[in-house]
Protein backbone atom coordinates (compact mmCIF):
# COMPACT_ATOMS: atom_id res chain seq x y z
CA UNK A 1 0.00 0.00 0.00
CA UNK A 2 2.68 2.21 1.03
CA UNK A 3 4.31 1.98 -2.56
CA UNK A 4 1.55 2.00 -4.48
CA UNK A 5 0.60 5.59 -2.84
CA UNK A 6 4.35 6.79 -3.49
CA UNK A 7 3.95 5.81 -6.63
CA UNK A 8 0.62 7.78 -7.18
CA UNK A 9 1.98 10.65 -5.66
CA UNK A 10 5.19 11.10 -7.52
CA UNK A 11 4.50 9.63 -10.71
CA UNK A 12 6.94 12.61 -12.19
CA UNK A 13 9.36 11.73 -10.27
CA UNK A 14 9.30 7.98 -11.44
CA UNK A 15 8.70 8.45 -14.59
CA UNK A 16 12.17 10.85 -15.07
CA UNK A 17 13.35 8.00 -12.78
CA UNK A 18 12.82 5.25 -15.09
CA UNK A 19 13.38 7.35 -18.74
CA UNK A 20 16.55 7.70 -17.61
CA UNK A 21 17.25 3.97 -16.63
CA UNK A 22 15.58 2.64 -19.45
CA UNK A 23 17.76 5.10 -21.79
CA UNK A 24 21.06 3.67 -19.66
CA UNK A 25 20.34 0.39 -20.05
CA UNK A 26 19.52 0.44 -24.11
CA UNK A 27 22.79 3.04 -24.71
CA UNK A 28 24.87 0.12 -22.77
CA UNK A 29 23.02 -2.63 -24.99
CA UNK A 30 23.37 -1.12 -27.81
CA UNK A 31 26.37 1.36 -27.78
CA UNK A 32 25.64 2.80 -31.33
CA UNK A 33 22.36 4.38 -29.85
CA UNK A 34 25.40 6.81 -28.27
CA UNK A 35 25.52 8.79 -31.47
CA UNK A 36 21.87 9.00 -31.30
CA UNK A 37 21.25 10.23 -27.84
CA UNK A 38 24.20 11.93 -26.52
CA UNK A 39 25.35 15.78 -27.00
CA UNK A 40 28.75 16.42 -29.77
CA UNK A 41 29.27 19.99 -28.86
CA UNK A 42 30.67 20.72 -32.23
CA UNK A 43 28.30 23.26 -33.38
CA UNK A 44 27.78 21.62 -37.04
CA UNK A 45 26.79 17.91 -35.21
CA UNK A 46 24.39 20.28 -33.09
CA UNK A 47 22.56 21.57 -36.18
CA UNK A 48 22.52 18.20 -37.43
CA UNK A 49 21.00 16.54 -34.56
CA UNK A 50 19.29 19.41 -32.70
CA UNK A 51 17.73 16.84 -30.49
CA UNK A 52 20.21 15.91 -28.75
CA UNK A 53 20.29 19.02 -26.79
CA UNK A 54 17.45 17.70 -25.06
CA UNK A 55 18.40 13.66 -24.59
CA UNK A 56 21.68 14.07 -23.66
CA UNK A 57 20.13 14.83 -20.05
CA UNK A 58 18.27 11.53 -20.09
CA UNK A 59 21.14 9.69 -20.92
CA UNK A 60 24.15 8.27 -18.77
CA UNK A 61 27.02 5.36 -19.74
CA UNK A 62 28.49 5.28 -16.35
CA UNK A 63 26.22 3.13 -13.71
CA UNK A 64 27.82 5.72 -10.93
CA UNK A 65 26.67 8.45 -12.74
CA UNK A 66 23.26 7.04 -13.53
CA UNK A 67 22.67 6.33 -10.27
CA UNK A 68 24.02 9.45 -8.37
CA UNK A 69 21.99 11.66 -10.68
CA UNK A 70 18.78 9.48 -10.25
CA UNK A 71 18.96 9.20 -6.37
CA UNK A 72 19.11 13.16 -6.35
CA UNK A 73 16.14 13.15 -8.39
CA UNK A 74 14.33 10.56 -6.26
CA UNK A 75 14.98 12.02 -2.97
CA UNK A 76 14.81 16.14 -3.73
CA UNK A 77 11.95 15.18 -6.53
CA UNK A 78 10.23 13.79 -4.24
CA UNK A 79 10.37 16.22 -1.28
CA UNK A 80 9.79 19.11 -4.44
CA UNK A 81 6.51 17.45 -4.97
CA UNK A 82 4.90 17.39 -1.63
CA UNK A 83 5.76 21.32 -1.33
CA UNK A 84 4.33 22.28 -5.42
CA UNK A 85 3.13 19.75 -7.73
CA UNK A 86 4.62 16.99 -10.29
CA UNK A 87 4.73 19.90 -13.32
CA UNK A 88 7.23 21.61 -11.69
CA UNK A 89 9.58 18.43 -11.02
CA UNK A 90 9.06 18.63 -15.06
CA UNK A 91 9.63 22.32 -15.59
CA UNK A 92 12.81 22.42 -13.01
CA UNK A 93 14.28 19.60 -14.82
CA UNK A 94 14.03 20.16 -18.23
CA UNK A 95 14.76 23.93 -18.27
CA UNK A 96 17.90 23.21 -15.97
CA UNK A 97 19.18 20.04 -18.27
CA UNK A 98 18.62 22.70 -21.46
CA UNK A 99 20.83 25.62 -19.70
CA UNK A 100 23.18 22.69 -19.31
CA UNK A 101 23.30 21.66 -22.70
CA UNK A 102 23.55 25.46 -23.61
CA UNK A 103 26.29 26.38 -21.05
CA UNK A 104 28.17 23.03 -22.58
CA UNK A 105 28.04 24.38 -26.11
CA UNK A 106 29.53 27.49 -25.27
CA UNK A 107 32.11 26.50 -23.14
CA UNK A 108 33.35 23.61 -25.09
CA UNK A 109 34.14 26.09 -28.06
CA UNK A 110 36.01 28.50 -25.37
CA UNK A 111 38.17 25.50 -24.64
CA UNK A 112 38.59 24.15 -27.55
CA UNK A 113 37.33 20.39 -26.05
CA UNK A 114 38.67 17.91 -28.43
CA UNK A 115 36.56 15.03 -26.62
CA UNK A 116 33.98 12.78 -27.62
CA UNK A 117 29.92 13.02 -27.32
CA UNK A 118 28.71 14.29 -23.59
CA UNK A 119 26.01 12.30 -21.26
CA UNK A 120 24.96 12.92 -18.11
CA UNK A 121 21.22 14.84 -16.25
CA UNK A 122 23.31 16.49 -13.78
CA UNK A 123 22.88 20.22 -14.75
CA UNK A 124 19.22 18.78 -14.36
CA UNK A 125 19.22 16.80 -11.54
CA UNK A 126 21.32 19.71 -9.20
CA UNK A 127 18.96 22.42 -10.41
CA UNK A 128 16.39 20.11 -8.69
CA UNK A 129 18.16 20.22 -5.53
CA UNK A 130 18.64 23.81 -5.81
CA UNK A 131 15.01 24.39 -6.13
CA UNK A 132 14.17 22.80 -2.94
CA UNK A 133 17.04 24.29 -0.93
CA UNK A 134 15.49 27.71 -1.99
CA UNK A 135 12.33 26.60 -0.68
CA UNK A 136 13.25 24.41 2.03
CA UNK A 137 17.20 25.00 3.18
CA UNK A 138 16.86 24.06 6.75
CA UNK A 139 15.03 21.13 6.42
CA UNK A 140 17.26 17.97 7.21
CA UNK A 141 17.59 15.08 4.46
CA UNK A 142 20.42 11.96 4.85
CA UNK A 143 21.10 13.89 8.16
CA UNK A 144 22.09 16.72 6.30
CA UNK A 145 20.07 20.30 5.73
CA UNK A 146 19.21 20.85 2.08
CA UNK A 147 21.15 24.08 2.26
CA UNK A 148 24.42 22.24 2.89
CA UNK A 149 23.80 19.23 0.50
CA UNK A 150 23.78 22.04 -2.20
CA UNK A 151 26.73 24.08 -0.88
CA UNK A 152 28.90 20.87 -1.40
CA UNK A 153 27.06 19.89 -4.23
CA UNK A 154 28.73 23.39 -5.70
CA UNK A 155 31.99 23.37 -4.15
CA UNK A 156 32.71 19.85 -5.16
CA UNK A 157 31.43 20.65 -9.14
CA UNK A 158 33.61 24.21 -9.26
CA UNK A 159 36.53 22.45 -7.98
CA UNK A 160 37.01 19.40 -10.42
CA UNK A 161 36.18 21.98 -12.64
CA UNK A 162 38.91 24.08 -11.52
CA UNK A 163 41.16 21.21 -11.37
CA UNK A 164 40.83 19.86 -14.49
CA UNK A 165 39.08 22.44 -16.88
CA UNK A 166 39.31 21.33 -20.32
CA UNK A 167 38.02 17.78 -18.73
CA UNK A 168 35.42 18.20 -17.06
CA UNK A 169 33.39 20.16 -18.92
CA UNK A 170 29.99 19.16 -17.45
CA UNK A 171 31.59 21.22 -13.90
CA UNK A 172 29.98 24.76 -16.07
CA UNK A 173 26.91 23.03 -17.18
CA UNK A 174 26.75 22.12 -13.50
CA UNK A 175 26.57 25.45 -11.80
CA UNK A 176 24.40 26.76 -14.72
CA UNK A 177 21.68 24.11 -13.42
CA UNK A 178 22.46 24.60 -9.72
CA UNK A 179 21.71 28.52 -10.23
CA UNK A 180 18.86 28.81 -12.47
CA UNK A 181 17.60 25.60 -10.05
CA UNK A 182 17.59 27.97 -6.89
CA UNK A 183 16.69 31.67 -9.13
CA UNK A 184 13.77 29.28 -10.12
CA UNK A 185 12.76 28.13 -6.06
CA UNK A 186 13.19 31.99 -4.66
CA UNK A 187 11.35 34.06 -7.42
CA UNK A 188 8.86 31.69 -8.58
CA UNK A 189 8.07 28.63 -6.08
CA UNK A 190 8.37 30.42 -2.93
CA UNK A 191 5.48 32.27 -3.94
CA UNK A 192 3.75 29.10 -5.50
CA UNK A 193 3.58 27.46 -1.85
CA UNK A 194 1.41 29.39 -0.04
CA UNK A 195 -0.89 29.16 -2.76
CA UNK A 196 -0.56 25.58 -2.71
CA UNK A 197 -0.91 25.77 1.05
CA UNK A 198 -3.98 27.77 1.09
CA UNK A 199 -6.12 26.49 -1.32
CA UNK A 200 -5.06 22.64 -2.16
CA UNK A 201 -5.17 19.48 0.64
CA UNK A 202 -2.48 16.97 0.62
CA UNK A 203 -3.70 13.13 0.53
CA UNK A 204 -3.00 12.71 4.13
CA UNK A 205 -4.87 15.86 4.84
CA UNK A 206 -7.96 15.02 3.14
CA UNK A 207 -7.57 11.30 4.68
CA UNK A 208 -7.22 12.35 8.11
CA UNK A 209 -10.57 14.83 7.69
CA UNK A 210 -12.51 11.54 6.31
CA UNK A 211 -11.39 10.24 9.54
CA UNK A 212 -12.37 13.37 11.76
CA UNK A 213 -15.68 13.24 9.79
CA UNK A 214 -16.19 9.71 10.38
CA UNK A 215 -15.51 10.00 14.50
CA UNK A 216 -18.04 12.99 14.87
CA UNK A 217 -20.51 10.81 12.62
CA UNK A 218 -20.29 8.04 15.08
Amino acid sequence: MRLRKYLLNNQAVVTLVLINLVVYILLNAFPGLSGVFLLDPDLSMVMEKPWTVVTVFFSHEIHIHVLLNMLLVLVFGTQLVRETHAKVIYFIYILCGLIGSWTILGYTSFVEYTGGPIAGASAASFGIVAAYAAIRPDTVILRSKSKYWLIALFIVNAVLTIQNPSVSVGGPAHAAGIVLGFIIGRLLLRKLKPLKNAGQSSPDDKSMQEDRRETVSK
